[in-house]
């Protein structure tokens, strides 16, 4: 997970509108900075704590029909692929995918019928894809023959055969005994011009779900795979419902594209009430958007207007109240997100909790989010207690150097407030 501090621009995610961290795809550089500035759950999630950008891909949620009177699908060449673009998604037929090498797993020559294919692409430099893999394996054993995941990276066979041989940063295991699940090299990067290209995607990791009609039913970051998948795999999944969001998500990037210039600029100049009402704009159009609901609360946090900020921060974590991920986002913002005094920390505080007992004490960042809470709050013992709770969880090398750095923080505030 990698956490985003607000620092006078919402260009980034006001333009990717989306909410889950990933890399760039294909920039080594650009993943080890992310990587560098977050941390990870032990849980295999990958959710993220925006201060202020969100750095990802946007994730579309999407679907097709099942028909399993389909024939197999040859994966050997190319489906004709949308005239557009940039236009792969819902109830398109899945592309080809297109192995060097087959790493780890049986090959699979064609999508089977009798089953439901996820299609996941993956780097071994980039963070929140790490991350997330356990969770992916963890899914794989769950459903067994009934789902074939594939992880497809577009590095040399040198470089991913010695990961695998690893110790993964979850357990003392190597790589090769986590991953349950198929891992293969991309042949020339075929694989990921035919999806992720295709789909307009440009961070990793992302996953396609390919249901049994080969048809595309969903593509977006691993750590929202587990309702669609289940609804897909057990036949209750919405395609139609699904398909409608997708075309509402693009619509709303197409409207970030010409609109979040606008907002960025306002906010670059500190008018935060003209940033408030541009979004306004957009919420209007599409009322049910969260993410332009999370943007236009992240511009009242900024322009430190509280009041709206604290009605704003309730009414996302009611709607949010079954969601960890959410929970935690919106509490690390109330926490950091404007020096101005004022938000309601107890209201803070109480998501934060509830995103920890969502996640059963097990969860790094929601974890850590109540120690900056209870530390804003003026209870440093606590937020001491609970940011070594962190360290105890932690295992990345970089997750720990930074929990270690807002323990630091906790205890010089101690060493502070003892008189000489």
């Amino acid at each position: 997970m990698c956490k985003w501090y607000f620092k006078g621009t919402l260009a980034v995610f006001v333009l990717t509108a989306s909410s889950i961290v990933g890399c760039g795809s294909g920039e080594r550089s650009a993943s080890e900075s992310t990587a560098a500035s977050g941390v990870e759950p032990t849980d295999g999630s990958n959710g993220v704590k925006s201060g202020s950008a969100d750095a990802s891909n946007a994730s579309a949620t999407t679907a097709g029909s099942t028909n399993a009177a389909t024939p197999p699908l040859s994966l050997d060449e190319p489906e004709e692929m949308p005239e557009e673009s940039g236009e792969l998604t819902i109830g398109d037929a899945a592309p080809m995918i297109a192995i060097s090498k087959w790493v780890q797993g049986q090959p699979i020559e064609s999508y089977s019928n009798e089953k439901v294919h996820v299609v996941e692409f993956w780097a071994t430099w980039c963070g929140p894809c790490l991350a997330s893999m356990p969770h992916i394996a963890s899914l794989q054993a769950e459903y067994g023959d009934k789902v074939a995941f594939i992880g497809v990276t577009a590095e040399d066979e040198a470089t991913v055969s010695g990961f695998m041989e690893q110790t993964s940063g979850t357990s003392d295991k190597k790589w090769s005994e986590v991953l349950s699940y198929r891992i293969a090299l991309d042949d020339e990067g075929k694989t990921n011009a035919a999806f992720m290209e295709a789909a307009g995607q440009n961070g990793i990791p992302c996953a396609f779900i390919v249901g049994k009609s080969g048809q595309i039913e969903w593509i977006g970051h691993p750590i929202e795979i587990d309702d669609p998948l289940k609804q897909i795999v057990d036949g209750s999944w919405d395609s139609a419902k699904a398909k409608t969001a997708a075309s509402e998500s693009r619509a709303v990037v197409k409207a970030l594209n010409e609109t979040g210039p606008k907002i960025d600029e306002a906010v670059n100049s500190g008018d935060y009430a003209t940033a408030v009402s541009l979004v306004d704009g957009l919420i209007q159009k599409f009322p049910e958007n969260k993410d332009l609901q999370m943007i236009r609360f992240r511009c009242l946090m900024a322009g430190g207007m509280t009041e709206d900020a604290n009605k704003t921060s309730k009414t996302l974590i009611e709607a949010a109240k079954d969601n960890a991920r959410e929970l935690d986002q919106i509490a690390w913002m109330m926490a950091t997100g404007t020096e101005k005094p004022g938000i309601d920390l107890d209201l803070a505080l109480g998501a934060a909790k509830r995103a920890v007992e969502l996640t059963e004490e097990k969860d790094v960042s929601a974890i850590e989010t109540m120690a900056r809470v209870q530390f804003q709050k003026g209870n440093v013992a606590e937020a001491i207690e609970l940011q070594k709770k962190t360290l105890a969880l932690a295992s990345n090398p970089r997750q720990i150097e930074q929990l270690q750095a807002g323990l630091a923080k906790y205890e010089a505030a101690v060493k502070e407030a003892i008189p000489e």
